[in-house]
């Protein structure tokens, strides 16, 4: 009988537990451990292996996906990297290539790779016989330290970003924190930037630690992942462990989605895979979001800098990149699928603001609010004035 048990020789990997409603996942992590997390999979005792990835990751990593097969029955499905990959037409292809390919109820879909992978990975196994197990297996700090601490599966439509898509948890996740050694530094820096947002919007104690880790020049540190993956953990952990599908307390997540997913979809049509990193579109949606919250007079002036602290501390231009238009952004903003939620209003959305720093404010007990179109543009404004320091890098 096919096993759900982690293989006991985990116990040389660091491991926590994600508690996401009444599901608890099993993370492990480690530095140099593909053959561990190797005789993890094998022992659920999968008949085939169906390995999610992107063209890039599958040539710079193609002895480690080898391994991780260690001699099970496997395919690999590829795309090129980026939004691309997380389309209905490329969900279908996969789908189909998989059920050619053989596997049964008793197959494991493993994900290798970021969120874009990791996203995709996941409908597919949730859709494949009503669902089967799945893996993951981040490449990517943001995917390490935000999308595989969620059950949310989605690919993007034809309209916006994320609006197809269902619940679904992992068997377990393993993390090698030597997969990120090939990370250009604007994707490490990438997944820090969720980090910030939980520390800004969830966690302002962690602010502290956060800040050293910046200082220390050195993101990639052993000890420094560490305490970031257990931190992020932590987070998330404390707003979605009463909250399974993120619909109430975990709603928080979403600070600086609203407009951030906005910037990297328009700059994505712009630039394709070279627009702005996902974290990075997440931090300029904070500080938008923050420009908000002290035009409410909600934040203070030195909470809206701590904003702008972090931000350009994590090497993100406090700016719209010169690709993405103002108007574009709000067209997107229009659609964003947080709708539904909160009672329809013309000219207004849903929005994550802060009363003050890990403090959302509530509407009936979410931490949404209304925002009119006119209070993001006045925002957008802000951030579009060049009054950022001349020392912040550009993403």
């Amino acid at each position: 009988m096919a096993s759900n048990a982690p293989y006991s020789g985990t116990a040389g990997l660091r491991s926590r537990t994600i508690s996401i409603g009444e599901q608890t996942i099993p993370y492990f992590f480690g530095e140099d451990c593909i053959a561990e997390i190797a005789r993890a999979i094998a022992n659920y005792g999968p008949d085939k292996l169906v390995i999610v990835t992107d063209d890039r990751l599958a040539g710079l990593y193609a002895r480690d996906i080898e391994r991780l097969a260690r001699g099970i029955p496997s395919i690999t499905l590829t795309h090129p990297a980026g939004e691309s990959m997380k389309t209905p037409a490329v969900l279908s292809d996969h789908l189909e290539t998989a059920l050619r390919a053989g596997i049964t109820r008793r197959s494991i879909v493993v994900s290798f790779g970021g969120g874009v992978p990791g996203n995709l990975a996941g409908l597919m196994a949730n859709l494949l016989f009503r669902g089967v197990r799945l893996v993951h297996v981040p490449t990517t700090t943001i995917a390490a330290m935000d999308s595989v601490l969620s059950l949310k599966q989605a690919i993007n439509s034809g309209v916006g970003k994320n609006h197809i898509g269902t619940f679904y948890a992992p068997t377990a996740v393993y993390t090698d924190v030597r997969l990120f050694d090939t990370l250009p530094e604007r994707e490490l820096r990438s997944g820090l930037c969720e980090m910030a947002k939980n520390c800004l919007a969830i966690r302002p104690g962690a602010l502290n630690q956060l800040r050293a880790v910046i200082a220390s020049d050195n993101l990639a540190a052993p000890n420094n992942l560490l305490w970031l993956l257990e931190a992020s953990i932590a987070a998330k952990s404390a707003v979605t462990r009463n909250d399974t599908f993120e619909r109430r307390a975990g709603l928080v997540l979403e600070y600086g989605h609203t407009v951030g997913h906005a910037i990297e979809i328009c700059d994505y049509r712009a630039r394709g895979a070279a627009g702005i990193p996902h974290g990075a579109a997440i931090a300029v949606g904070m500080l938008v979001a923050a420009h908000i919250s002290h035009a409410r007079g909600w934040l203070s002036d030195d909470e809206v800098s701590t904003h702008y602290e972090i931000v350009t501390g994590l090497g993100v231009e406090p700016a719209l990149p010169a690709s993405v238009h103002m108007d574009e952004v709000l067209a997107v903003v229009a659609d964003d699928n947080k709708k539904g939620y909160l009672d329809a209003r013309p000219d207004a959305v849903p929005f994550v603001l802060l009363r003050a720093l890990g403090r959302p404010e509530l509407s009936g007990g979410l931490p949404l609010v209304h925002v009119s179109m006119t209070e993001i543009r006045e925002a957008l404004e802000v951030i579009a004035q060049p009054s950022a320091p001349a020392s912040v890098v550009g993403v």
